[in-house]
């Protein structure tokens, strides 16, 4: 059986691309609700622990950590021009700290959203904050998910309740076709199922 795509990642982010525009009319003063003058400080950064998981020591890497900075998209989605897209393309808007994981083997909980399957098991998917990111007709944010890959066989799909993934977490904010499509990645090893 052929590998087919299951859901569009472009639609998801065409959305948050959107709603991030918006977000920034409202924090330029341009938009309804501007003037308000409520800047809220970033949330402080959770670090992770350490587990060890089928003897293997791995950070328990989570949203808390990696959704806590802001993250405006510049690029087609947005009305960009050419030239904001290559000045945003320039800056790196993932702080430090976060960039310290990359490489790092992990484990995440999320929810899952399958993107291709292969024999009718995801081998290739997205792990979400919480529901309400897709389902329930939210926009997530870029830094709300992670695009996962397994490098072996596909894996069960199973949605609506958080599952668990080991696997090794890459940083870098990726283009395509002139669309920010995520700063998250992760080569998945051992999908654990339900989280216990």
């Amino acid at each position: 059986m052929k590998t087919r795509p299951y859901f569009s990642l472009r639609a998801l982010l065409t959305l948050a691309a959107y709603t991030t525009a918006m977000g920034a009319a409202l924090a330029a003063g341009t938009g309804a609700g501007a003037g308000t003058g409520d800047a809220s400080p970033a949330p402080a950064l959770v670090v992770p622990a350490e587990v060890t998981i089928r003897g293997e020591k791995l950070l328990n890497l989570g949203f808390e950590t990696l959704s806590v900075f802001p993250y405006d998209i510049v690029d087609g989605g947005t009305g960009a021009t050419k030239e904001q897209i290559e000045a945003a393309s320039k800056r790196d808007q993932i702080p430090a700290a976060i960039h310290a994981y990359n490489g790092k083997k992990i484990v995440l909980t999320g929810y899952m959203l399958p993107l291709t399957m292969d024999n009718g098991k995801a081998k290739k998917f997205v792990l979400m904050k919480d529901t309400n990111t897709c389902c329930f007709g939210g926009t997530p944010k870029m830094n709300d998910y992670v695009v996962c890959e397994m490098t072996g066989d596909g894996v069960e799909s199973i949605q609506d309740i958080p599952v668990q993934l080991t696997g090794t977490i890459h940083v870098q904010e990726k283009r395509e076709d002139g669309y920010v499509v995520s700063l998250f990645t992760m080569d998945g090893e051992k999908f654990l199922g339900p989280k216990k």
